[in-house]
């Protein structure tokens, strides 16, 4: 949900971020379909395409 708000806000289409990612736009339509098990490299793609954050980490005390 995160990657559609920030695309629908800077209005980046799925061509668009596919370009970002040097993929295809069949596999950021899985992406966000939830069809594709992303690796850590793709996250990390997403996360530069888009300037967000998809991975968070919580540290126990």
């Amino acid at each position: 949900m995160r990657m559609l708000d920030k695309m629908e806000a800077d209005g980046i289409t799925q061509k668009q971020l596919a370009e970002r990612m040097e993929c295809s736009q069949q596999y950021v339509s899985k992406i966000l379909k939830g069809r594709e098990n992303l690796s850590l490299e793709t996250m990390a793609k997403i996360e530069y395409a888009l300037g967000i954050s998809v991975m968070q980490l919580e540290l126990a005390d």
